[in-house]
């Protein structure tokens, strides 16, 4: 009797054993830290592993490997070269949290917008100042524009939001098409963004992180900015050149920014003591700041597992699998 083909999972317990269950009887799953040399000594054998973050010490020595199922939509901490030097390994990833996503971005943009944080930052320490007729009148979101700077699954779900709220949309995007036109009124390529960005009273990122969005939102991008405009962060930390939004920030050269991806991020998930950037954004009141929960919620967190697990299984039975990503284009 031949043995199962293996899949690892370097995940906690309870993650394991939703997929164990899912693939019960198609494969053995097995288990590791996140360490390459763990990956290597548990699941050096396996044909596919279930992670969003991928060595390229272990892609490059795991011969039998043949997929990558990420967990989310990003696939940046995918050894990019690594997976390009095998030439083998097909690459997939989930959508199943773009409309998780999407809520948390349009609850970013009104929370800044409306001035809650430092509202209810003040008021805890018996500090008014933020009252009706006080500081920094609310921003109305109705009538008002805002540029998308990516309209992929999560692009378009924060975009039928924004229309809901009485949003003009427009975006850009790599190609400057979109298969839903109707969601903006304009859209254009990445290389004719500037008079979006400078009519755009607010600016939402959705991009994923290739080579061609690193860096993108720069000090000259940010420049472009109306001095009251909002930039709201739900793609990448490195979309954006930190020390020029930083800068843009404390000196009131931009309004104000959410931001729920970093630069830095604690060696183990969840960790304490772990600054997300080099520069004190913490300081600034016209900052929000969440810790890359954005697509996590109790019902996308069960239904990402099952899609990768699943998808997981199509390949294994030979099927092709759903979602598979252009690691060259990174999406």
């Amino acid at each position: 009797m031949s043995r199962l083909p293996r899949v690892l999972v370097p995940y906690t317990s309870e993650v394991v054993e939703e997929i164990r269950a899912i693939l019960d009887g198609a494969a053995e799953v097995v288990t590791s830290t996140r360490d390459p040399k763990d990956m290597l000594l548990h699941g050096g054998d396996a044909v596919a592993v279930i992670s969003g973050r991928v060595p390229g010490e272990y892609i490059l020595h795991a011969k039998s490997l043949k997929m990558i199922q990420a967990v989310g939509a990003g696939v940046d901490k995918i050894d990019r070269e690594a997976v390009l030097a095998r030439g083998d390994i097909t690459v997939c990833n989930s959508h199943v949290n773009a409309e998780e996503v999407a809520e948390f971005a349009i609850a970013l943009l009104l929370a800044a917008a409306k001035n809650i944080v430092p509202s209810d930052r003040y008021l805890r320490a018996g500090d008014w100042r933020y009252t009706y007729a006080g500081l920094s009148p609310n921003r109305e979101i109705r009538g008002s524009r805002c540029l998308l700077v990516g309209l992929g699954q999560i692009g378009s779900a924060v975009a039928q939001r924004l229309r809901a709220l009485e949003v003009e949309v427009v975006a850009a995007t790599r190609s400057g098409k979109v298969s839903a036109q109707d969601l903006a009124s304009e859209v254009v390529p990445f290389t004719e963004i500037e008079p979006l960005v400078r009519q755009a009273d607010f600016v939402i990122l959705t991009v994923p992180l290739t080579p061609e969005t690193r860096g993108m939102v720069d000090g000259k991008f940010l420049s472009w900015m109306k001095s009251s405009a909002i930039l709201v962060n739900v793609s990448r930390g490195e979309v954006v050149d930190e020390r020029a939004l930083y800068e843009a920030l404390s000196t009131g050269r931009i309004a104000g920014a959410a931001l729920d991806v970093w630069w830095r991020y604690p060696s183990q998930w969840g960790g304490k003591n772990s600054p997300p950037s080099r520069y004190p954004f913490h300081e600034l009141d016209n900052v929000i700041m969440t810790p890359h929960r954005a697509g996590y919620s109790q019902a996308t967190r069960k239904h990402q597992i099952r899609f990768a697990a699943e998808n997981v299984l199509r390949f294994l039975r030979g099927q092709t699998p759903l979602n598979i990503v252009d690691i060259r284009r990174g999406y």
